[in-house]
């Protein structure tokens, strides 16, 4: 999904946080049968966001540790720099939108979802300055977008709602965090971006939010893919990812002060703004992926939302084919968890 307000990561490869680490040969993910035999170890990469705050408090918290796993991660803002290190090896797992998977999966830069982490729900949108009051208005305006973001895909979806298109508006390609903060300083009338922003803009006496995912539900949500070659060879890793995860949500339920606490850096929040964006961006217990993900027999949401965006991304030029979601996505994994 993907977000954050901090600078972009320079360099792709740089962890800046790495999670516990251990053999654990002969550790079984939780819930299942298989074993993490610990001797690949998972490089994963994301952007500062509330929604993946459960990745990070399993490396705080040494779950992956626990569940036999060697378990980095780095935060990278600029989607094209994560996806760029995925393509080149430097990384196996990566997270971020469904929109941004069928995207990159057209340009070939491969990869398998197999567990859903969060949905924004007036998480992300478009603030602005009061005296634009609708969406109509926003026609011949400079508005700051990530190019290429799930950010620039809401935007879109928006404006085509209001008989609108990107060509009607002037973008400002910043990575969403930037163009939030761009809002925030009066640089720009108009920008796409998420939470913490949308708050902050609504905390502006000349900022508001315009229109929100609370208005468009269901077509961000975020989730965490491998490498194809690494989900064939390595299904008891992915296993354990998954089972170290609900560790981290079960913590986030039963004792948020210290997750939250375990999260502050990475967030740059405190404990009660994290739990006050939590409704705009409810985290995903396993049983709300299965729902979103179904059955290879019966598919979910998901396959849907993968497709719908691969036709968008078509449509305004950046990827000539839609690739089947069937390669993309992989419902095995969560529905194996009881």
């Amino acid at each position: 999904m993907r977000k954050g307000f901090v600078a972009t990561v320079a360099v792709a490869c740089a962890a800046l946080a790495v999670a516990a680490v251990g053999s654990g040969s002969g550790t079984k993910a939780a819930t299942t049968g298989y074993v993490a035999k610990g001797k690949v170890p998972i490089k994963l990469a994301f952007s500062t966001w509330n929604g993946y705050m459960a990745l990070v408090i399993a490396a705080k918290e040494g779950y992956y540790k626990k569940h036999g796993l060697k378990v980095s991660y780095t935060v990278i803002e600029d989607p094209v720099q994560r996806f760029n290190a995925f393509k080149a090896g430097s990384l196996n797992a990566i997270a971020t939108t469904v929109d941004t998977y069928s995207r990159t999966y057209a340009k070939g830069i491969h990869s398998v979802e197999v567990l859903g982490l969060d949905a924004s729900v007036g998480g992300d949108g478009i603030v602005a300055e009061k005296s634009i009051t609708t969406v109509g208005q926003l026609k011949g305006q400079k508005i700051a977008v990530s190019a290429g973001s799930t950010s620039q895909w809401l935007l879109a979806y928006v404006l085509s709602q209001h008989h609108l298109s990107l060509k009607d508006v002037q973008q400002i390609d910043l990575t969403s965090g930037d163009a939030g903060a761009a809002f925030a300083a009066g640089r720009v009338k108009v920008a796409v971006t998420w939470q913490p922003w949308l708050s902050r803009a609504e905390q502006n006496p000349n900022g508001h939010v315009l229109v929100s995912t609370k208005q468009y539900p269901t077509i961000i949500t975020d989730h965490v893919a491998f490498a194809p070659s690494f989900v064939r060879q390595h299904p008891g890793e992915v296993k354990a990812f998954i089972a170290a995860y609900t560790d981290a949500m079960s913590l986030i339920k039963k004792n948020p002060s210290k997750a939250f606490a375990d999260v502050h850096d990475y967030l740059g929040q405190s404990a009660a703004e994290i739990k006050a964006t939590m409704k705009d961006v409810p985290l995903w217990p396993l049983s709300q992926s299965k729902k979103y993900y179904g059955t290879r027999t019966h598919p979910g949401a998901i396959y849907k939302i993968f497709k719908k965006s691969a036709n968008f991304w078509k449509s305004i030029g950046e990827i000539k084919t839609i690739p089947s979601p069937k390669n993309a996505i992989d419902p095995t994994f969560v529905n194996s968890f009881k």
